[in-house]
């Protein structure tokens, strides 16, 4: 079931009969909930009625319950029975224990999401954190990159000045041994 949001703070604290800082309580309270939209709060028609229909039964209670003492003579008051104060008074604890019981069911299920948005929170810095590194990562690993390609491009270098070497040293051997094998040639001629 969705709800609509259309009724401005300063309306609801009148039909409530009640200040916009109560209000505010009750919004704080999560006894009226609320959408935020273009800087302006807006409140639940459906949580307004039922809780203008709960001040109107209460201020109808009441209101009878003055009435009635203003015009019952002083003498009928002092008749009330003990049942009759005591019905009265269990009605209105048992009413009083049950909105204590649901002001803690509720309280209860703000602290559990209380306690998964905490999670959350958690898990999304610990992303936040990976994200914020993962340019210093791609900035070391660059470095390491560029640092393998010039000791490869070493490498290959020095694996080529070794070929050369290895070149003239070939080179140079068979150039001394044609050399010894002419003088050997030579002084066995003469």
């Amino acid at each position: 079931m969705s709800k609509t949001f259309t009724i401005t703070r300063k309306r609801a604290s009148e039909m409530l009969w009640v200040s916009t800082r109560t209000i505010d309580r009750y919004i704080k309270s999560g006894k009226l909930s609320y959408k935020k939209i273009a800087n302006k709060i807006l409140l639940s028609t459906d949580e307004l009625s039922n809780l203008q229909a709960d001040y109107q039964s209460l201020h109808q209670q009441s209101t009878v319950d003055i009435v009635r003492k203003a015009t019952q003579p002083k003498t009928t008051t002092k008749t009330l029975s003990t049942n009759n104060i005591e019905t009265i008074i269990d009605n209105k604890m048992n009413t009083f224990l049950w909105t204590l019981n649901e002001k803690d069911k509720v309280i209860e299920d703000k602290n559990k999401m209380i306690f998964v948005l905490q999670q959350r929170i958690g898990e999304l810095e610990a992303k936040l954190q990976s994200m914020i590194a993962l340019p210093e990562y791609n900035s070391q690993k660059q470095t390491t990159m560029l640092e393998k390609q010039r000791l490869e491009s070493k490498i290959f270098l020095l694996q080529d000045n070794l070929k050369r070497e290895k070149n003239k040293s070939l080179l140079f051997l068979w150039v001394v041994v044609v050399i010894i094998l002419m003088y050997l040639i030579i002084t066995k001629v003469s």
